[in-house]
Order: C-alpha cells, then structure tokens, then sequence
C-alpha cells in the first residue's frame, strides 16, 4: 500500500510536469537559473517593434514554433497514454512493481523529450536575435516596458534608449 501511494504521489508531480517550460513546478529553481538567458516567444512578440525585429526573423521564429508544436503533440499525445496506462496499472489491488517502474521510466523519458524540444526551441530562437535586440529584450524584461525610452517603466521613469 505504501509503494502505491508513493508512486501515486510520483504520478500526480509527472501531471505538474507536463506544463509548458515556464509553468514548470519541481524543478522552478533549476529553470530560473537559465529561464533569464532565454526569450519565450512571448517575449519576442510583446517587444517586437522596440526589438527592431524584421520579417526574416518574425518567418524563422514563427517556423521554430509551428515544428515545435507539431512534434510536441505527438510527444504530449504519448505522455498521456503512457500515464493513464501506469494510472491503470497502479489502480489494480496487487501492483507489479516492475512493469509500474518501467512504465514510470517511459513517463519520465517522454518528459525529458517535451522538456528538450521547448528548450531546443528557446536556444534557436535566441540564435535569431542579434547581440543588440537580446540586450533590449534583457532591459525590458527588467523594466517592463512596451518601447525603450517611450512608456514609463515600473516607477514612471522612462526607460533609456541610448539615443541622444
């Protein structure tokens, strides 16, 4: 009994898992420490014409994204059956150990794979930016500002641009 509620346990934080890369729970220290060295798309499209970003780049991204998404719902689709078919086997009066743990492996592998793909993605999304837009994107994410220089930033102070 103590083993199916542990593995029980384990299975409700592989559900957490499965949120996309920013939502993540478990591991939220671990991310933070390179989730600030990263542009989410979001990011990019909330600042994109502060960023200065062109059509080439806005095409190539929303590519990224498009692939990312496709190979994720597979993965995701996977993720699924193989959690309710470890579900299933844990709601069984004599659980096989064995066949749970292996099925725990396969939830866990899928995981990783979901994990890879949207780091993957944020990695060639940052290869797209130049020196100059990532350093906007890093000084409006700080700030919280929509334009350089234009809106007020948090404290009503404008932000600067660098321009004279």
């Amino acid at each position: 009994m103590m083993m199916k509620a542990q593995l029980l346990f384990i299975l409700a934080g592989l559900t957490l898992g499965s949120l996309p890369l920013g939502a993540q729970v478990p591991e939220a220290a671990e991310e933070a420490s390179f989730e600030a060295l990263l542009y989410p798309p979001e990011l990019i499209m909330q600042h994109r014409r502060a960023i200065d970003l062109n059509d080439e780049q806005r095409d190539a991204i929303t590519r990224m994204i498009q692939e990312l998404q496709g190979r994720v719902v597979a993965l995701q689709w996977n993720l699924l059956d193989e959690t309710q078919s470890l579900k299933d086997l844990l709601e069984r009066p004599r659980v096989d150990q064995d066949r749970a743990l292996d099925l725990l492996e396969e939830v866990l592998t899928r995981e990783a794979e979901i994990k890879r793909a949207h780091l993957e993605l944020l990695i060639r999304i940052k290869n797209v930016l130049t020196p100059d837009q990532q350093e906007a994107l890093d000084r409006l994410r700080r700030t919280g500002t929509e334009e350089p220089g234009g809106d007020p930033g948090p404290g009503g102070t404008p932000v600067p641009d660098g321009t004279p």
